[in-house]
Order: C-alpha cells, then structure tokens, then sequence
C-alpha cells in the first residue's frame, strides 16, 4: 500500500479561475445564472445543471472553446508543485465535476502532461455537445456527475493517506474524508461552519511547502 496520494479539484484550484462558470459568463445567455443558482442551492444536481447550461449557449463548437481555452492561465506554482511531487515520489490524480473535454485542452494548452483525470465525459458528436457521467454513484447524496466520495473511498483501497485540495462546492462531500485538507474561498467557509480541520492556502506555493 502507498503511503499517500494527492486529490485536486481542477476549475479555482488549478486553474486561476473556474473555467466552466467563467465560460457560461462569457458565452451563455443570461438565463445560465438561474441554473447555477438552483445547483449551488442544492435544489438541482450537477448533472442537471450542466445539461441545462449548455443548452443556454447559442452557436457552442470547438473553435469557440479553445479561444476560451487559450485566455486561461493555471496556478502559476502548480508545475513546481507537480515536478516535486513526481521528484518525491508521490501519486497525483485531478478529480472534478467539471469536463475532460475542457480540463484536457486546458493542461494540453499549458504542456502539463502525464496526470490522471477523473471527471465527466464530453465530445462533440455530428456537430452537437454530448455529455457522459461515467464517476456518478447511486449512492451519491449530492447526485454529482463525478462523486468525489466515492473516488476517496476507491482510493483508500491503496492509499493509506489522501491529501485533498480543494476550494467551491462540489468539494464540500469529500472535505471530511480527507487526512490531510487544502481549502479555500467557499470550502474554506464550509470547513469552518462544520468544524471540519483543514490548512488555508492560497495557491500550490502553499501546498509545495508540505514537502518540507
């Protein structure tokens, strides 16, 4: 058995921003918010609400998402982080609720290569957006398209510890399953109100700091 393996969110933790909601932000017709708000309410599922919000953006193909793709940028310590963490010796794994189909151009547009991505499935397919849950669980209390939980919960089969970065609300299920937890911004207020034990931090150059 490993001894640990680290656990990251993808949108707001390695990226600067959250990618999907600053994409509907930009291509989406206004209504998108409605829906985000119902997800983030916990009135609809993460399913739901990504169906529904690319279905609100007019003219959606390729080209549009890599111009959006290109503007960018990923935590500017996070391939530091990620040459240490192979230097030390320990596995790495993205675990999101957001898309392959973003995450992936993303770390290709930034030369970030050899990371594992677990996440839901999108492609286009004659010309039209199709999205798959192949990580959802029935047992999912959130009905994620991606259960973190149950992720952690595969990954204690060969990991004696999981380090878990995360910062919004999709992380929220996994945030006491950690052994050791990174949090910010709105999972950083979750951790508080639930006197869940966590370590603040701002970027990956506070994460590279648990190697010394």
């Amino acid at each position: 058995m490993e001894e640990m393996i680290f656990v990251s969110d993808f949108d707001g933790t390695i990226t600067e921003k959250d990618s999907l909601y600053y994409f509907f932000k930009e291509y989406a017709v206004p209504e998108w918010k409605i829906v985000e708000e119902q997800w983030v309410k916990g009135e609809i599922s993460s399913k739901e609400c990504l169906i529904r919000e690319f279905e609100l953006v007019p003219n959606l193909c390729e080209k549009l998402i890599d111009e959006f793709v290109s503007s960018l940028n990923v935590d500017r310590y996070f391939k530091q982080f990620n040459e240490k963490r192979i230097e030390k010796g320990y596995d790495f794994v993205i675990v999101s609720d957001g898309l392959d189909y973003f995450i992936n151009k993303i770390l290709k547009y930034n030369n970030i290569k050899n990371i594992k991505v677990i996440t839901n499935h999108a492609e286009f397919i004659n010309d039209k957006f199709t999205l798959e849950f192949p990580n959802s669980h029935t047992s999912c209390k959130n009905d994620a398209g991606t259960c973190k939980c149950q992720v952690i919960k595969d990954l204690r089969k060969n990991y004696k510890k999981i380090c878990y970065i995360g910062d919004g609300v999709s992380d929220f299920c996994a945030a006491d399953k950690a052994d050791i937890l990174y949090a910010k911004k709105s999972l950083l207020k979750h951790c508080k109100e639930n006197q869940i034990p966590c370590i603040e931090y701002e970027n990956y150059g506070d994460i590279i700091k648990i190697f010394d």
